[in-house]
């Protein structure tokens, strides 16, 4: 039964990476591009990316990070960083019922909220060539000509938006936030 899952899973997909703008993080080739490598490292490998990693990957900058170092960093506070109320992280707990009052198991949060941004969750960056026109400006209003901004939005997990900021010449530390 799991093998015909798996392989209903994986025609699905087939069908929704053939039939849409969007591009699942899902790997299909030698060469592809970093932003899916990237993705993968932290076990999101289904997760749907508004905007055209290409481009960005090929911009060289001055800034002490990339677009691919700003990805990982905000992936890396997505998943790891629960110090603000409405980060992903820290409404797992809140919004799924298997989760309420059980902050005690931090482990399960992080594989829930993996599990959920796999399963329907997407990314994009606000205000730039090919974004998504439902990739919403930060909500404090940070500036992208100083920071990298992803903006990650689960609609199985809540109706926030999560954005990551990374500041470009890293003299503000990576955060993230959600705002409803």
């Amino acid at each position: 039964m799991k093998g015909l899952k798996f392989t209903f899973f994986v025609l699905g997909m087939v069908l929704i990476i053939s039939c849409s703008t969007s591009r699942l993080a899902i790997p299909n080739d030698v060469q592809r591009p970093k932003t899916i490598d990237i993705l993968i490292k932290h076990g999101l490998n289904g997760i749907k990316v508004n905007y055209d990693m290409s481009v960005l990957e090929s911009i060289e900058t001055d800034d002490l990070y990339s677009y691919a170092d700003a990805l990982d960093l905000a992936i890396e506070s997505y998943l790891t960083d629960n110090s603000n109320p409405g980060s992903p992280l820290a409404v797992v707990p809140h919004s799924i019922n298997a989760y309420r009052g059980n902050a005690s198991k931090p482990q399960q949060h992080l594989e829930k909220l993996r599990e959920l941004i796999n399963d329907g969750g997407s990314i994009c960056m606000p205000d730039i060539e090919g974004a998504s026109d439902q990739c919403f400006h930060a909500e404090e209003g940070e500036d992208v000509s100083k920071n990298w901004i992803f903006l990650l939005q689960v609609p199985e997990l809540s109706n926030h938006k999560f954005w990551a900021i990374i500041s470009k010449d890293g003299k503000e530390p990576v955060y993230n936030y959600g705002f409803k």
